[in-house]
């Protein structure tokens, strides 16, 4: 911990402190604080809130500090791409530094590499106190839920009285969608719910390399060039012919969540909406000319060599790969300023080309919400910390980009760029996961993106091309737990060949679905629909 404090005589000072009953009020960009803020008024809410209480915390919290020489902390865990940044003690001291003054705490973040992520996570929330605000993102919300790891958010008013702030920023029914068996155990990120489904990013380098120029093709809605798969076959045959040394593409398991509208209800592709937008039938994706179109796809790339031997065992996000410089593209979905992302995720500049459609499937809302560790040694501080990450501009811009004049600095236009004398392979704090942050739309914008781009990720969730009917449903499988796990075991045995392209569809299909077959998918999918079914009636979706 940090805040220590010099010898003083504290009765006198810790007394004067309980006294004054102060509402702290966040500081840093207040203007953009006081002018977000709507605080409801008695009798607006089913159940009144006690304001008081949030204040009385934080006023209790720094008594105890006075005393103790010493702050406590939250800790608040999440994940980057490429592990670790160099200046996150340094970010850790100046958002302490801030948290003193506001919530009478300190603030640790614990920042794992993705590739370890879900493992140490559960290690992390199996230990009592280790961790207290995480995503769960990389371990998923049903599993963290059916596993014990998280708090009900709402028990004893707790959200009500220490999340005023947070509730006034998230629309009720996106909180609603986080809900499971009618507990709200997450809040999510405010992002993009929809997503453009299927995006193939190449390093312009490259692209320059081989003599190819995409602005020759239409531009989407998006602003990205338009190609079809023929298209972009044709540039991976040109980079592999110029370019032997390196990969052409570094794959993932993303050929459904990247790449299609299909609608993993519940968080899982064991039981699907093939036509999500028409349908409330659930059916079996891996069966599906869907699955079976796009693993042909990668078969056929990797026995041209576009893929590496390793890339069933290599766990590094795609990104980091392409950063290495021994990938030269990925597939993702994108949105508006996707472009400025992924280049900073790649550390070089991207071409984002544009092959799918917006969508917005069932889970998009609660996909990894942040939640509060069960766990926690004391859950109202965590809260209101997590209030603050959805509020405080001056901790967002922390989170999200470093300090100002270290790792940015702020551009004539109002947006940020990296400060002088660093760039993406010299800055000490980078994450790239601002998507994953619970409100990065607080934040400075980066330069290359439009000023408004909140306002525009906004009008794209409004305005999807393809909407699931399910949006709002989750599905609760903690009955279906261990039969979920043994889908995933034969999914993990069979899977992973087809989507990196090392068998034949034709032969590894058949076996796959043989083994999910064998480890009750069918009885697993007829849940879902039951669970879906009621949902729909209850919601009078037909």
């Amino acid at each position: 911990m940090r805040g220590k404090f010099t010898p003083l005589l504290l009765t006198g000072a810790i007394f004067a402190i309980l006294l004054t009953g102060c509402v702290m009020k966040l500081s840093s960009r207040s203007d953009d604080l006081e002018s977000d803020a709507v605080i409801p008024k008695s009798g607006d809410l089913e159940k009144d809130i006690d304001f008081e209480k949030a204040a009385k915390a934080i006023t209790a919290r720094k008594a105890l500090a006075l005393q103790n020489g010493e702050y406590q902390t939250v800790t608040v865990a999440f994940f980057d791409w490429t592990g670790r940044p160099l200046g996150t003690d340094r970010i850790n001291a100046a958002i302490s530094a801030h948290t003193e003054e506001t919530l009478g705490l300190d603030v640790e973040l614990k920042i794992i590499d993705s590739s370890t992520y879900g493992d140490d996570m559960k290690i992390l929330l199996s230990s009592e106190g280790k961790v207290d605000l995480f995503p769960t993102a990389l371990i998923g919300y049903s599993a963290c839920i059916g596993d014990g790891y998280v708090l009900d958010l709402e028990q004893n008013g707790m959200f009500d009285d220490y999340c005023a702030g947070l509730k006034n920023k998230v629309k009720e029914e996106y909180l609603d969608a986080c809900r499971v068996g009618g507990v709200l155990y997450g809040t999510p990120q405010i992002k993009e719910y929809a997503t453009e489904t299927c995006a193939v990013c190449i390093g312009k380098e490259y692209l320059d390399g081989i003599g190819y120029n995409a602005d020759l093709l239409p531009v989407g809605e998006l602003g990205y060039p338009k190609a079809t798969w023929a298209e972009i076959n044709d540039i991976y045959a040109q980079l592999h012919e110029q370019y032997p040394d390196k990969y052409v593409i570094a794959t993932q398991d993303n050929l459904l969540s990247q790449g299609s509208t299909v609608d993993n209800l519940g968080g899982d592709y064991f039981g699907t909406l093939l036509d999500p937008e028409n349908s409330l039938v659930v059916k079996d994706v891996y069966s599906s000319d869907i699955f079976k179109e796009w693993c042909l796809r990668t078969y056929e790339w990797n026995k041209k060599g576009y893929i590496a031997e390793d890339a069933m065992r290599n766990n590094q996000a795609a990104s980091a790969r392409v950063r290495s410089g021994e990938y030269m593209s990925m597939m993702a979905a994108c949105k508006p300023g996707y472009k400025t992302q992924i280049s900073g995720e790649c550390g070089r500049e991207m071409v984002v080309f544009d092959l799918g459609e917006s969508f917005m499937s069932s889970s998009a809302v609660s996909t990894f919400p942040w939640c509060v560790n069960r766990g926690s040694q004391d859950p109202i501080a965590a809260l209101q910390v997590l209030d603050a990450l959805y509020t405080d501009p001056y901790i967002e811009d922390l989170l999200c980009w470093g300090e100002e004049d270290i790792d940015y600095k702020i551009t004539s236009r109002g947006t940020i760029t990296y400060a002088d004398g660093v760039d993406a392979s010299t800055s000490e704090y980078a994450p790239n996961v601002t998507w994953l942050m619970p409100n990065q739309y607080i934040a400075h914008v980066w330069e290359g993106d439009p000023l408004d781009l909140g306002e525009q990720i906004s009008d794209f969730n409004d305005n999807c091309s393809v909407r699931s009917m399910a949006i709002g449903f989750t599905w609760d499988n903690r009955n279906y737990s261990s039969v979920c796990k043994d889908l995933q075991n034969a999914y993990d045995e069979f899977a992973p060949q087809l989507i990196h392209g090392f068998v034949d569809p034709e032969e590894g299909i058949p076996q796959l679905e043989t083994a999910l077959k064998a480890a009750g998918l069918e009885e697993y999918m007829a849940a879902k629909q039951r669970a879906l079914n009621s949902w729909a009636l209850d919601n009078e979706i037909y």
